[in-house]
């Protein structure tokens, strides 16, 4: 059955928590027998799970998930794993806070009721203050938080000198962009590293010109560049002013 079209309950003890939108979750609870055990979607916490976690002020979950993410984060600094599994994790968290969400909301609402019955009746209305409704400061600063604890963390683990980030140095740039949008199974393998430097090599096959190409790169990590040194076409290594030409190119060409 539609859930506009079922009969609307009201749960008037549960205003005193939600306080703001109590329709919305009149209608949510509403629609499935015990709100407490069963779901039902709501939008907002798909699109934007932190931000309404704290919005509602549930800030254990916001805690949880938030944590969860920064410890995602750590295995693609250390090894190889491709960039879709980032929004495969995110789509995750985002079906499971929106199909959840107004079940741990409901929860939520039910647990403050229950603290709220052991206090005086001069304390319950502050506590219902303090616990209820939304709070857009926290919202914000919480996740402003967040963004700063990500940006921090990521140059934390960037500058570890794993090969994954050694490689990364040369293939996030748009050269290497370049590379891998016009040839077939690119690869870049880390090498060894020879004095301050790191040699990578960038292995494809050019499906425009039906050239295998390999690349060899010198990486200086903890200056964030590198250099081209060497270019290989069909197994032959270009002289020094053919390579300069192919780099050019490679340059010149269009991003996308």
């Amino acid at each position: 059955m539609n859930e506009a079209l079922k009969e609307p309950v009201i749960f008037e003890e549960e205003h005193k928590v939600v306080q703001k939108n109590t329709e919305y979750y009149d209608m949510k609870w509403g629609y499935v027998e015990d709100p407490a055990r069963n779901n039902t979607w709501n939008w907002a916490a798909f699109f934007l799970f932190t931000f309404w976690l704290a919005y509602r002020k549930m800030y254990k979950p916001f805690f949880i998930i938030s944590i969860f993410q920064l410890v995602w984060m750590i295995p693609f600094f250390l090894v190889d794993i491709s960039q879709w599994f980032h929004v495969l994790f995110y789509l995750s968290i985002a079906l499971l806070t929106g199909r959840q969400g107004n079940r741990w909301y409901y929860n939520y609402v039910s647990n403050v009721l229950k603290q709220t019955q052991s206090l005086s009746p001069s304390k319950q209305n502050s506590y219902l203050k303090s616990k209820g409704g939304i709070n857009v400061g926290m919202m914000i600063g919480l996740n402003m938080l967040l963004g700063v604890t990500f940006f921090i963390s990521i140059i934390l683990l960037a500058s570890m000198p794993t090969e994954t980030n050694i490689k990364d140095v040369v293939r996030w740039s748009d050269e290497a962009t370049k590379l891998e949008t016009s040839t077939d199974e690119p690869a870049w393998t880390y090498v060894k590293k020879e004095g301050r430097y790191h040699i990578v090599e960038f292995t494809g096959f050019d499906f425009s010109k039906e050239e295998e190409l390999r690349m060899v790169f010198h990486v200086y990590h903890d200056k964030d560049m590198f250099e081209w040194k060497e270019v290989h076409i069909n197994g032959k290594k270009l002289n020094e002013k053919d390579a300069a030409e192919y780099q050019l190119e490679i340059r010149n060409k269009p991003l996308f």
